[in-house]
């Protein structure tokens, strides 16, 4: 995402759940919270072409931080639930060519420029087994290695659970989130 964009040019969630519901009115689209602390919501969405559907045909995960913007002190929560949608549909080919996230995407990347996220701290009263503090510690040192974006992606969603580990005073997730920055800057 580096350089300027033109947030104009993007499209809003609510377009792409308009142009959902018109090809799949008997469609569903859930939510649910991933994971939340004081600080912040990771919201998992679900698209499904039909009602019946046992498995979604698309997911997508957001994250929103409380207090980033003004509009995060009262509604992180519901930020990351529009983010999520967004993701899903985007997932599942309801996005522009090109234009992948979506306009409230963009409108995060514009606030984060002028204040960057700070790295979270590890959260000392939660205790990590060993089998993950290895696992946490293998994948961050094969992560200088991966290269594409689609790779960190995969990596990231099968490791999940272990994304809050301490690691050198930050968690995996900080340095996923390093190794992010390194290849936007290729």
């Amino acid at each position: 995402m580096a350089g300027k964009f033109d947030l104009d040019s993007y499209e809003t969630v609510e377009s792409r759940l308009a142009r959902f519901w018109e090809k799949h009115p008997k469609g569903r689209v859930l939510t649910d919270v991933f994971f939340h602390d004081d600080r912040r919501f990771i919201v998992r969405a679900e698209i499904y072409f039909n009602q019946e559907d046992t498995r979604p045909v698309s997911t997508g995960y957001a994250e929103e931080i409380v207090g980033a913007s003004p509009v995060n002190r009262t509604s992180a929560l519901e930020n990351g639930e529009t983010s999520a949608i967004g993701r899903a549909l985007a997932n599942c080919n309801f996005a522009s060519i090109g234009k992948r996230p979506s306009k409230e995407e963009m409108e995060k990347v514009e606030r984060y420029k002028n204040e960057p996220r700070k790295p979270v701290k590890a959260d000392p009263a939660v205790i990590f087994s060993d089998d993950a503090i290895k696992a946490a510690e293998d994948i961050m040192t094969l992560l200088p290695t991966l290269n594409l974006m689609s790779e960190l992606r995969d990596l990231w969603s099968k490791n999940l659970p272990i994304l809050e580990v301490p690691l050198n005073g930050l968690t995996l997730k900080d340095y996923f989130n390093k190794r992010v920055e390194e290849l936007q800057k290729v």
